[in-house]
């Protein structure tokens, strides 16, 4: 999957210039960044790249997509009501499979590996060297980070995030909103907003170990 084009990146740190490079190995002429937090940004330069504010895309329709950290799907709500429309980055060295599905949104990094039949959802982002397996959703706004592993028919519901090198195991359902900390273990299912750590994953309790 390769991209064409302009596109701009919503973000100006250090992640933003990460996706820069990702969306011109994909073929897009990155055109610029947009701000989200800092409006004292907005017509300097970073990255080399202008910098223009979420309510002043260059026309309606302009293709954007997520280049900062935190919640994915929040960041796009800044952006859709001005007529941003959501680009798509997967890098060349990323392999999907020919029966994966990815939404508008996403970002997905080098050395990713999508099985088959698996399904991301709008806004995801998968970080480099991640893994999905077969017949796995993830749902809109999922992040996995670098080397995370998330194994077949597994579902990660929105807005999850995936720490660095963590483990999920086969079958399970991860709730909305939950939190998998690096290098965590997950062998069985996790309700919706909780944050799991350890090997194997449990519930995290503030003050515990």
């Amino acid at each position: 999957m390769s991209g064409s084009g302009d596109i701009h990146v919503a973000g100006t740190g250090s992640f933003a210039l990460e996706v820069v490079e990702y969306a011109r190995d994909a073929g897009f002429t990155v055109a610029g960044l947009i701000e989200l937090l800092d409006p004292a940004r907005v017509g300097t330069e970073v990255h080399g790249l202008p910098v223009r504010s979420a309510d002043d895309p260059p026309a309606r329709g302009a293709l954007a997509v997520v280049g900062a950290g935190g919640d994915r799907l929040a960041h796009w709500a800044v952006l859709d009501p001005h007529g941003w429309r959501p680009g798509t980055v997967v890098h060349p060295a990323a392999h999907l499979s020919p029966s994966a599905r990815v939404a508008e949104g996403c970002v997905v990094a080098p050395l990713v590996v999508v099985g088959a039949a698996s399904v991301l959802g709008a806004h995801v982002l998968v970080g480099r060297g991640a893994l999905v397996g077969h017949h796995t959703a993830l749902d809109a706004g999922v992040v996995l980070n670098p080397g995370a592993n998330v194994a077949g028919h597994v579902r990660l519901g929105t807005g999850t995030t995936v720490g660095m090198g963590a483990l999920v195991a086969d079958h399970l359902e991860v709730g909305a909103g939950a939190v998998i900390a690096a290098g965590a273990a997950v062998v069985r299912s996790v309700d919706a907003g909780v944050r799991v750590q350890g090997v194997p994953a449990r519930p995290y309790a503030a003050g515990g170990s």
